[in-house]
């Protein structure tokens, strides 16, 4: 009997002690760029992670342009226009939705009841614009996210709407 208890307490301590051990011994560590040990990711044909925008998948320089222009001067004609010249179909449309909708969305989260005023232009003025329309229902579907609990009468509200 005492060498079954023994041996449970030795396994309760490897149990503890095992996942430590491993933990310290190595495992993948990021080195400091310049060390001897650090892969140029240019000698690869990557990107430094110092130069990637987390916000996006991919280089969109025409939707960087068109958000600064948006946000500085709260017209939305460049972001419609941006749109209607985007193709229909694809990820590069639906990329594009979803940061004008994003922007929009953390502008009114930064500035309640004024943020996100340009959207709210848009909508209002050009009610038949599809892109509006688009980016409008993937901002309802954000703020339904971010301000509503999954059930609760606002959250379903704030989808009908979308």
């Amino acid at each position: 009997m005492e060498i079954l208890l023994f041996l449970l307490a030795m396994c309760m301590l490897a149990a503890v002690i095992g996942p430590w051990l491993m933990r310290r011994r190595g495992g993948i560590r990021q080195v400091a760029p310049g060390s001897p040990d650090a892969a140029d990711p240019d000698t690869y044909g990557f990107a430094r992670q110092e130069e990637l925008d987390v916000r996006m998948p991919g280089p969109d320089q025409d939707l960087l342009d068109v958000l600064d222009v948006v946000q500085g001067t709260q017209q939305w004609q460049a972001a419609s226009q941006l749109l209607a010249g985007t193709p229909k179909e694809g990820e590069v449309r639906w990329q594009r939705i979803q940061a004008f909708a994003g922007a929009a969305s953390l502008e009114l989260a930064q500035q309640p009841g004024k943020g996100g005023s340009w959207l709210r232009a848009w909508r209002a003025e050009s009610p038949k614009d599809a892109g509006g329309a688009a980016v409008h229902a993937e901002f309802l579907v954000q703020q339904a996210w971010r301000s509503s609990a999954a059930g609760s009468d606002d959250f379903r509200i704030i989808l009908e709407e979308a």
